[in-house]
């Protein structure tokens, strides 16, 4: 594994560990992403090699309403530390931390249960479909509004009458009354 995709993984790993982080996001047009070619792309996590042959890495992660300076300051100092536990502190270039959603605590609980519960789906047996799908019972159509019986084309229940080809076209179209 190259230093570059060493260096994306251990960023990424270190940022989703910091409290009030919730997750990584590869953004928009997926420009945070980092190619890990045994393994999935990593989301989340930018690595660009810079002049000085160091790597400069990009994050993109979704956290809790908190003081956010302080919360990129503790993922960076996270991100150096790893670096440095590993031998890879002098790859290590500048490191970025952007925040792509800021999540209320409710928004939070969901966002955690509908991980959740997608995680469930994902390690489930895939269902046999029914062998009879149930259909949605047809709308009643609305009630019309005042005038609706002297609109042409309407009959008094608000509804079109079908063309027949034995009725003579009115306007734009329509069957003549």
């Amino acid at each position: 594994m190259s230093d570059r995709v060493r260096l994306a993984r251990l960023a990424l790993d270190a940022a989703l560990v910091v409290p009030d982080v919730l997750g990584a996001e590869a953004g928009v047009r997926g420009v945070r992403v980092t190619a890990d070619p045994p393994a999935e792309p990593l989301r989340g996590v930018s690595v660009i090699a810079q002049a000085d042959g160091r790597y400069a890495v990009d994050l993109r992660l979704v956290a809790r309403i908190v003081p956010l300076v302080a919360l990129g300051e503790e993922v960076r100092r996270r991100v150096r530390a790893s670096a440095g536990r590993v031998g890879l502190a002098d790859r290590l270039g500048s490191v970025n931390v952007e925040f792509a959603r800021l999540l209320t605590p409710d928004e939070a609980r969901r966002e955690i249960e509908d991980a959740g519960a997608a995680a469930a789906l994902a390690a489930a047996p895939a269902a046999t479909p029914p062998a009879v799908v149930p259909v949605a019972t047809a709308a009643t159509p609305p009630s019309p509004g005042p005038g609706a019986e002297s609109m042409p084309g309407r009959a008094s229940a608000g509804v079109p009458r079908p063309w027949s080809p034995g009725q003579p076209a009115g306007p734009l179209g329509e069957a003549s009354e």
